[in-house]
């Protein structure tokens, strides 16, 4: 919990002290939205019934040259409801930004510590991933994302070690 606690105060002393070194330029900060089918890693059988399936939403903050924090709230749900899990997470962001053609596609990878619950209890693990917004309009992007989701304690979570989620959403800066 203390690793969470620390994590977070990252997440909201970094952009303001990187903001206050660069105030020619805003920070700028993007929420999006996701949904999408999930490949699971178990340990033990695999269940096949039920849906496979993660949604949640996000907010990232981009202090420098692409560089970024974000927080993300999710579920996934892989099988039954016992299955299923509530997802938290703190990541840190990179955006390859190009300057030339910024309104248009910009690539991003993405990892962080994240928190899994349900069934009664939690379970710490990681979080790592990369994926593109497609820039529709000035505020609004296409995104396409792989997120692989890693280290959750199949004793807590029965059977279950991680899962792969192909997301697609949208995003509004």
């Amino acid at each position: 919990m203390k690793e969470l606690i620390a994590i977070a105060a990252l997440f909201l002393v970094v952009p303001a002290w990187a903001s206050a070194g660069n105030a020619d330029k805003p920070v700028e900060g993007q929420v999006y939205l996701f949904v999408g089918p999930i490949a699971t890693t178990y340990v033990g059988p695999a269940p096949n019934w039920g849906q496979h399936i993660n949604t949640g939403l996000g907010g990232e903050v981009l202090f420098y040259k692409g560089l970024g924090v974000a927080a993300e709230a999710g579920y996934a749900r892989s099988g039954s409801t016992y299955q299923s899990v509530g997802i938290g997470s703190i990541d840190l962001s990179y955006h390859f930004i190009n300057k030339k053609h910024h309104n248009q596609i910009e690539p991003f990878a993405i990892g962080g510590t994240s928190v899994y619950f349900g069934n009664g209890g939690y379970a710490t693990g990681f979080n790592l991933g990369g994926g593109v917004n497609v820039w529709a309009a000035r505020h609004l992007a296409v995104r396409f994302e792989i997120r692989d989701h890693a280290h959750i304690d199949p004793s807590e979570f029965p059977g279950r070690s991680g899962f792969v989620a192909f997301r697609f959403g949208v995003t509004v800066r």
